[in-house]
């Protein structure tokens, strides 16, 4: 099936291509995003029970975009469309434009809503209003985050940190914390996520300590993934998962004990995660999520304290522009506005245990 405008065109993508998936993901015009990958994609399908699709958009003698998409069958209403970290493109006009085109395919296919997350900047955000798009909850958890350089020699990566992560690192190897780089085994996959417990206590939900093992163990299987864990005199004090497509890496989980004791584990753990990103020929580690930019010294922002512990390694925040939807069948869109999604979490919650569906 094809469908698009005449300056692009959408498809679903070949049996060939698609076994290059991340080949032609990593040749998107901002380099690839995990979330548009392989391991997310199957991730997805699997844990919960989403269509994984593979979309083409072909733009004449321009290079082609490929765009991952989550697709999931609402009752009485019909396909509901997410493009995690997508569609990708150099600019506001050319991710409308491979928008459009992706929107026309999802229709055609009897989607009913077609929601976008580009990674681009808030200067998109009246553009793609304008084109008929509506804000919204976002999906993926990085809508602002830290860009941290990791090119170069070792030396040069650890010199570009601010003083307060490199004294941290330091003091952490005084302190004889040892971070390790091991497989997502049962045992390890456990210890991690009862930090992440302590740490999520009556602060932000999880999902299902299955969904993280698999997801682990999924990116690891796929030689995209690593399992960080840091400890002190043999007690775990630390652990993070990091994932990487291209020349980027992109930090997952992470938690740490709130001991003083342990001061300095994060910032080595963290450390660590860069090396190993910088071992693969990474160029940029993304540390998924912080406070806008223009709210990075409120204090009441929940995620300020994340925030400042991540500005210590780069100080500079981004911002993209969000999560939008685009209505393709208004009266279904409404519906599913008014009462649908509010209903889906519910469900999802109830039976799965998950509060995303």
């Amino acid at each position: 099936m094809t469908t698009g405008s005449a300056s692009s065109v959408a498809r679903f993508a070949s049996d060939a291509e698609r076994a290059e998936w991340d080949a032609l993901v990593v040749a998107n015009p901002d380099g690839g995003e995990v979330w548009a990958g392989e391991a997310y994609l199957d991730v997805k399908r699997d844990q919960n029970g989403y269509r994984d699709l593979r979309v083409i958009v072909d733009r004449g003698a321009r290079a082609p975009i490929a765009v991952g998409v989550l697709a999931k069958r609402v009752p009485l209403l019909g396909w509901w469309w997410h493009t995690p970290a997508g569609p990708a493109g150099a600019s506001a006009a050319e991710v409308l434009e491979a928008s459009e085109a992706v929107a026309k395919l999802a229709k055609s296919a009897g989607a009913f809503l077609l929601k976008i997350e580009p990674r681009i900047g808030r200067d998109a955000i009246r553009d793609i209003r304008a084109a008929g798009y509506r804000e919204a909850v976002r999906i993926i958890p990085n809508p602002s985050t830290i860009l941290v350089d990791v090119s170069g020699t070792e030396d040069e990566v650890f010199a570009r940190l601010g003083k307060k992560a490199r004294n941290a690192v330091n003091r952490a190897a005084r302190d004889g914390i040892v971070v390790s780089r091991v497989e997502p085994t049962a045992e390890h996959s456990a210890a991690l996520f009862q930090l992440l417990r302590e740490t999520a206590e009556g602060r932000f939900v999880l999902r299902s300590e299955q969904y993280y093992r698999e997801f682990w163990e999924r990116f690891s299987r796929g030689g995209v993934g690593q399992m960080f864990l840091a400890h002190r005199d043999g007690a775990l004090v630390a652990g993070a998962y990091a994932m990487a497509l291209g020349d980027k890496t992109t930090y997952k989980d992470g938690a740490s004990v709130r001991a003083k004791t342990a001061y300095g584990a994060s910032h080595a753990l963290q450390w660590e995660v860069i090396r190993w990103a910088n071992e693969r020929g990474a160029t940029v580690h993304d540390l998924c999520g912080a406070p806008p930019s223009d709210r990075a010294d409120d204090r009441e922002h929940p995620l300020f304290g994340v925030g400042q512990f991540k500005r210590s390694f780069a100080p500079q925040i981004t911002d993209y522009a969000g999560a939008f939807d685009l209505p393709l069948k208004p009266l279904a869109y409404r519906v599913w506005n008014a009462i649908g999604d509010r209903i889906a979490r519910r469900v999802s919650l109830a039976v799965r245990k998950d509060p995303y569906y």
